[in-house]
């Protein structure tokens, strides 16, 4: 039988929606999901913002059989509520946190298969931090392996400041890399506490003749988060050969820089179903920070959105749900 932390959930739940592609949003009123065998229902306390969410909004071309209303968001954190027959994994009161693809995150309850990519909440963080972790943190230490970084070697982190980056930074260096990162000139601070040992200023110098002249042999290895595919491969000269390259916007022609011996992967974490557990090992016993840009209460969605799509934000913005 289903179990309940609480005598009755609600027939309906506050949710951020839209009706059709490319419009802003709204706060209303809708059902609340129900669960069937292998799902559970998750109480939200709080909802990362991701760029995904923005370009979901404007009709992402990878989304199909989409019906609407669709609640926007991917990641959350918060409290178990119900499980269905034949969940093991977790139980009712248990706290969480994932990436909840296109179950509608910015609601106050979201649905998901315990096969998806949840895990338990980290113990050291509050449900703010939580939800600012799954997608981003799941897509820098996918990047990382990816590229297979090693003590003492190089690397150029491409987008270091956003969700990404933020933790790529800190992942890298704590593998014992030396970190290379492009930053703004305000942002250099802020990159250097996350574990940047040197920082390219690049509204004023060429990325990769600066890295060139640093590195003249080449460096080991490049995550980029933000380049289309004309800029990644010149990105890319700065690699020695044998080189590794990740891309976590799908920009890399992998078979133009394999001629180049450079080994490029386009990593895709959506849809995962593993790996939030070692990021939560990472935060509870590395002393990853998860660096915080802003909050803001589930009715301003639409202005965290907009915050997100504007760019140049350091860390991650989290909407409060309860």
């Amino acid at each position: 039988m289903t179990q309940d932390i609480t005598p009755q959930i609600p027939a309906t739940m506050r949710a951020f929606a839209i009706d059709r592609f490319g419009e802003l949003g709204s706060l209303r009123a809708l059902p609340t999901p129900t669960i069937g065998a292998g799902e559970m229902l998750v109480r939200v306390h709080a909802a990362g913002v991701n760029p995904i969410d923005w370009k979901i909004r404007d009709g992402f071309k990878a989304i199909e059989d989409v019906r609407f209303p669709l609640i926007l968001g991917q990641d959350a954190a918060g409290v178990v509520v119900q499980v269905g027959p034949q969940v093991t994994r977790f139980a009712v009161g248990d706290e969480v946190y994932g990436g909840f693809w296109l179950a509608g995150a910015f609601a106050e309850y979201v649905w998901t298969s315990t096969s998806a990519a949840v895990a338990l909440k980290p113990s050291r963080l509050d449900f703010i931090h939580a939800a600012a972790l799954p997608t981003p943190a799941l897509a820098a230490l996918t990047a990382l392996e990816a590229v297979a970084l090693k003590e003492g070697e190089t690397v150029l982190i491409v987008g270091a400041t956003g969700g990404v980056g933020s933790y790529a930074v800190q992942m890298a260096a704590r593998r014992g890399a030396r970190v290379i990162v492009t930053a703004r000139p305000d942002a250099e601070s802020y990159i250097r506490q996350l574990g940047a040992a040197e920082v390219i200023d690049y509204t004023r110098s060429d990325v990769v003749a600066a890295v060139k002249a640093a590195h003249p042999e080449g460096i080991e290895a490049v995550v980029d988060v933000i380049s289309d595919r004309a800029a990644l491969l010149r990105m890319a000269e700065t690699l020695r050969h044998g080189g590794r390259l990740a891309t976590t916007v799908h920009s890399a022609d992998e078979a133009a820089l394999a001629a180049r011996d450079i080994r490029a992967t386009n990593v895709d974490v959506l849809g995962a179903t593993r790996g939030l557990e070692e990021v939560a090992r990472l935060i509870d016993t590395s002393g990853v920070a998860v660096p915080l840009e802003r909050t803001f209460p589930l009715a301003e969605a639409a202005q965290a959105l907009a915050a997100i799509q504007a760019g140049h934000v350091r860390g991650k913005i989290v909407l409060m749900v309860a």
